[in-house]
């Protein structure tokens, strides 16, 4: 049954980027639509809106309090991903007979266009934008959209044979009907435990991308990753050797990236750091076979992982900002403990001196003690900063808090000689002391210039 948005009233939750996307398109398609944002900062996001939706919405985004009349004759709340389902707002819309939807569900009753789903604690706008340039290398026009940035309302016009999405799980908790030719759950640990209460919530909301997916592309060595539901095809893939799937093959000298047990191509010819981006690698290159068998749409997997090379990571996600003998590799997206983790054990095997760490910040509840024995087998240093940075002090012995990130840059140098890596990846938030994680890397990286240029 085709889904009518103009026979449909809405409420909009949150004057965020994804809220406004939604008031956009729901006054585009000549839908009654109202709005509440009831942050203190409200005035000034509404003041900041385009002048053709302020003269739109005049009278209808209430920034107070509100009462059950403010959902009359409303019957369909889109609630934007940055707040929870459990708050106040939330609870009286349903009180009220309101459903409770978010953007991603709003895309989806009336997407016609294929869909890839990628989620996971960690990696996911790596793997949405390397599976983006597989495919349009491959001359299949994608879009990446979701978490990523584009607001996924905002390629249901466009011209693209595919959309890839990237969905957190503050997405996936209000998305029912999402069907995706393949989805993927990269890796799972703990995160946004302040939001879901525990992992195992954390992990259904996870799991809803495989609701209605076709495909799963399933890390083999992975825990809480693959779905429970046996209807659902699985390619998997991992680091050792495998006959199905995607593997490595076994020699040390020269390792291949394979395919059903025939080689791809050379791992070194894979530029992004560690070895956790050998498996992003391999989620992608998954993704966009599984492209095959559900739409008319060939994928040569052989031909994709040449194009693999020419992929140009985003910033923040354990890329190199500079090597003087020592390198200085940014991980600044490292919000969670399994981040860190994964880029712990991505570049210790490629890391032939120390590896010298530098974390911190806001840990939202996380185990930074789940840390512990990979700073204990892999990292000589940590310099931590911010609100929980005795929290590390806990986990690891050789542990120095610094007052500030440009302190923690200059003590590591101080330590650091050839063949040492000093890694920013803090496993924590940053909203302590920085804007957003990536105010957060520029930061590092001024601070690495500053110690070159003295």
């Amino acid at each position: 049954m085709t889904y009518n948005v103009r026979e449909h009233s809405y409420v909009v939750g949150g004057l965020g980027i994804t809220g406004q996307a939604c008031v956009r398109f729901l006054l585009q398609q000549g839908a009654s639509v109202k709005a509440f944002d009831t942050r203190p900062s409200a005035s000034s996001i509404m003041a900041s809106m385009p002048e053709a939706m302020q003269v739109s919405m005049k009278g209808k985004i209430e920034t107070a309090s509100l009462s059950a009349a403010f959902f009359d004759n409303v019957d369909t709340l889109v609630l934007s991903p940055g707040l929870s389902p459990d708050i106040e707002q939330v609870k009286l819309a349903k009180q009220c007979g309101v459903e409770v939807i978010g953007d991603i569900e709003l895309f989806a009753r009336l997407n016609t266009k294929p869909v890839l789903g990628i989620t996971g604690s960690n990696g996911k706008t790596t793997v949405t934008l390397l599976t983006t340039h597989l495919l349009n290398s491959l001359g299949v026009k994608a879009i990446a959209a979701g978490n990523v940035g584009l607001p996924a309302l905002d390629t249901l016009d466009s011209d693209a044979d595919v959309i890839v999405l990237e969905l957190s799980s503050f997405q996936l908790e209000t998305t029912s009907s999402l069907s995706l030719c393949a989805a993927t759950i990269l890796n799972l640990s703990d995160d946004h435990l302040d939001r879901h209460g525990s992992f195992e919530h954390y992990a259904l909301a996870k799991h809803r991308i495989f609701d209605n997916a076709s495909q799963a592309i399933v890390w083999r060595d992975g825990h809480h990753v693959a779905p429970q539901s046996s209807s659902v095809v699985q390619l998997h893939y991992g680091l050792g050797e495998a006959l199905q799937g995607f593997g490595v093959s076994g020699s040390t000298e020269k390792p291949q990236l394979t395919f059903n047990g025939k080689p791809l191509c050379s791992l070194s010819s894979i530029h992004l750091a560690g070895t956790h981006n050998v498996l992003n690698v391999m989620a992608s290159l998954g993704l966009c076979y599984a492209l095959n068998k559900s739409h008319a749409i060939e994928i040569n997997v052989e031909a994709a992982a040449t194009h693999i090379g020419s992929f140009t990571s985003a910033p923040h996600r354990c890329v190199e900002i500079a090597n003087n003998g020592v390198r200085f590799i940014d991980d600044s997206k490292a919000t969670n403990v399994g981040a860190t983790i994964a880029a712990l054990e991505g570049l210790a095997p490629v890391t032939q001196g120390k590896l010298i760490l530098i974390a911190g910040g806001d840990a939202k509840g996380g185990d930074i003690n789940a840390l512990s024995p990979y700073l204990n087998q892999f990292v000589s240093h940590v310099f931590a900063i911010g609100k929980d940075a005795p929290l590390f002090s806990n986990a690891f012995a050789n542990t120095i808090i610094s007052s500030n990130l440009n302190d923690a840059v200059k003590s590591a140098c101080k330590i650091a000689t050839n063949g040492d890596v000093v890694l920013l990846s803090p496993a924590c938030a940053s909203i302590d002391m920085f804007n957003n994680y990536m105010h957060r890397g520029d930061v590092f990286k001024q601070a690495v210039e500053e110690v070159f240029a003295a």
